[in-house]
């Protein structure tokens, strides 16, 4: 069974670090979300998927540019957790995440997906992460675009809502 990036991004946030290897490898998404994500016009959806009995609700919102940055919320939800990511990528994160969006294939690829884990800093106490290695990944372009990004600390921001 192909699991959606719900399921994906779930399983990212329940990991105690960053270097959690995801559970699906088929990523879809609605062709108005690919329209509205090429230029980060203002949109959002709404979706309901199942997998292992669960059932996951995830609403995307694409929130327009800010700052020169193309922000964007995830946010997901099951009858006992929700999770939300902020992102914020730049023009040419926006045309790669569009480009493998469009793309129909699906085909899987293997990738070096970059792991991190927070550290906080002895001197100013200030939070950073660090490279803590690579886990390969396997799944459709969009999906590894996609993973790229929202496991990246950098660009996307995790957090537990409840």
């Amino acid at each position: 069974m192909r699991k959606s990036l719900i399921a994906t991004v779930l399983t990212l946030f329940v990991c105690s670090t960053f270097s959690c290897v995801f559970a699906a490898n088929y990523t879809k998404f609605s062709s108005k979300f690919v329209k509205n994500f090429k230029d980060c016009d203002k949109y959002e959806e709404t979706t309901t998927s199942e997998s292992d009995g669960t059932t996951f609700t995830t609403n995307r919102r694409i929130l327009g540019w800010r700052n020169g940055f193309c922000k964007y919320e995830e946010t997901f939800k099951t009858n006992k957790n929700e999770y939300k990511v902020n992102c914020s990528f730049t023009s040419v994160q926006v045309d790669e995440l569009y480009d493998a969006m469009k793309s129909r294939s699906k085909e899987l690829e293997k990738y070096e997906l970059e792991t991190f884990a927070e550290s906080k800093d002895p001197k100013t106490g200030k939070t950073k992460y660090i490279s803590t290695g690579t886990q390969t990944i396997k799944g459709n372009k969009a999906y590894i675009a996609w993973a790229k990004y929202q496991n990246n600390p950098y660009f996307c921001s995790p957090q537990k809502v409840k």
